[in-house]
């Protein structure tokens, strides 16, 4: 068994006449084999599809493979040790002159570590933000329970309900809140919009919580 390098693409080509493959040592790489392990072919490349793509790899392979259509596909597979990895099949058909679909050849590039460089970006950048707008949060929410008397959870769900009917972010509503404080009104609208919303908390049990 064998890894590839991240962003590794390997090339492939299926010979109508004869029914076979030729992959590239890369490709190889990219299912986990080393060139010679296993001989490839349509089976075994359905055999490591994940699951969940399977169907939309064998209906795009038939395809492919009778009629020269081109395709790009982005899918999963299983590779030999069983690790997931992302990648993107891009082919198209060989034809003769005679305009006679003679094979399908093209390449599959191994995306999986850019996608885990992006999602692990996109899930700092969130952490981030979170650590952000949290203390405003806390914040708005005291303010919200001097100006109605009440609990945390309840200040914590009046932000959320008026967040939901002004259409506005959660950490907006609480920044406008809080930098509302010194004019000891609030913001965002009428007075009368939080008093109507913050009237059914004030002696109702809470049952819904901040988290």
């Amino acid at each position: 068994m064998t890894t590839s390098t991240p962003g590794a693409a390997g090339t492939f080509h299926f010979s109508r006449d004869s029914g076979t493959w030729t992959w590239s040592d890369e490709l190889y790489a990219i299912y986990g084999f080393a060139p010679g392990d296993v001989v490839p072919t349509t089976e075994l490349i359905v055999a490591h599809q994940h699951p969940e793509d399977r169907a939309e790899v064998e209906r795009v392979l038939a395809d492919a493979l009778a009629t020269g259509r081109p395709h790009v596909l982005w899918h999963r597979i299983r590779d030999a040790r069983g690790e997931t990895r992302q990648v993107v099949m891009v082919g198209a058909g060989d034809f003769g002159d005679d305009g006679g679909f003679e094979g399908w050849r093209g390449f599959q590039a191994d995306l999986t570590e850019a996608v885990r460089r992006t999602t692990a970006r996109e899930v700092d950048e969130a952490l981030g933000l979170m650590a952000q707008s949290r203390p405003v949060i806390e914040q708005a929410k005291g303010a919200l329970m001097v100006s109605y008397g009440l609990d945390a959870d309840r200040a914590f769900l009046l932000l959320r309900r008026y967040s939901q009917q002004a259409n506005v972010k959660l950490r907006d509503v609480a920044r406008s809140v809080v930098e509302a404080v010194v004019d000891r009104d609030l913001p965002l609208g009428s007075r009368p919009t939080w008093d109507a919303l913050a009237a059914g908390l004030v002696d109702a049990p809470s049952q819904e919580r901040s988290g």
